[in-house]
């Protein structure tokens, strides 16, 4: 099974990157999921049945019941991940799971266990990403009636917008640092792209990450990609077209007092660097 792992930090392109990939005819990358549920559930079970088997040994008068490792969890993680891609595969000769938060912290981990393993990061400058995420959770909100997902908004008890991107900057920058820490010079299995890029330079950007992966492609299969991937066909076949909101990349320049944005780019230049994301001359 050729098997690759996806996704990036919320709200950076990762659904659009995901998207793509599943319209290719021998790829299947059909959802987002969430194995940092099941990394939890399997840390809580772990937990709690060494709990219960030194509760029994002191009952009976045992004194030296020697826990479980977290190496029998881990493999069984593993065995329940590979699993699901076996599940999904089909007749498709590539799988891909797509995962944000488990990917960017077990990349190394998953590319040692899953031999021959690839995985695609996506990344987008931490202003817009900021906003998107500001504007996704007013969405949530307004759709759930759940005032949570206005509360993980708030800065020092109050709803600040520019205050809110300054934090996100800073916070992004220090996670973009800490995942090139964990990245292996020149890791062949690891391909990072920007969201920039690919709504810029989409065929291009596309057309590496299929050659990436290994699977073959011709014009009409780009052409298929570009076509099927605008924001009025995600919008047309979405049971919630609110969720699709037209990508920003100017830098907040809509949204923000340019002092906010001078401001977010000095926390997060490091990171701009580092991803090589273009800063706009003006604000420069």
């Amino acid at each position: 099974m050729n098997l690759f792992f996806c996704g990036g930090i919320a709200k950076s392109g990762t659904t659009l990157l995901q998207r793509i990939l599943n319209l290719h005819n021998d790829i299947i990358c059909q959802f987002e999921d969430d194995l940092n549920y099941l990394l939890q559930e399997f840390i809580r079970i772990h937990k709690g049945y060494n709990l219960r088997i030194k509760q029994t040994g002191d009952r009976i008068g045992f004194k030296e019941v020697k826990p479980v490792s977290s190496k029998v969890y881990d493999k069984a993680l593993f065995k329940i991940i590979n699993d699901i891609a076996e599940e999904r595969r089909q007749d498709k000769k590539f799988v891909g799971i797509s995962d944000n938060n488990f990917l960017l912290e077990n990349f190394n981990i998953l590319n040692d266990y899953f031999t021959n393993s690839k995985s695609i990061i996506i990344f987008r400058n931490p202003i817009d990403r900021a906003i998107s995420l500001w504007n996704h959770n007013h969405r949530l909100y307004k759709k759930e009636n759940n005032y949570g997902h206005i509360k993980v908004l708030e800065v020092d008890g109050k709803l600040d917008l520019n205050k809110f991107v300054i934090l996100k900057c800073n916070l992004w920058n220090i996670q973009v640092k800490k995942i090139f820490e964990k990245i292996k010079k020149q890791d062949k299995n690891l391909l990072l792209i920007t969201y920039e890029l690919l709504c810029t330079k989409k065929s291009d950007v596309v057309k590496k990450i299929f050659n990436f992966i290994g699977c073959e492609y011709d014009n009409s299969t780009i052409n298929n990609i570009l076509e099927n991937t605008s924001l009025e066909n995600f919008r047309a076949k979405s049971s919630y077209p609110e969720f699709y909101d037209k990508g920003s990349l100017n830098f907040g320049e809509d949204f923000l007092s340019s002092e906010t944005i001078k401001k977010s780019i000095e926390l997060s230049r490091d990171s701009l660097d580092l991803l090589d994301i273009k800063i706009p001359d003006k604000f420069k």
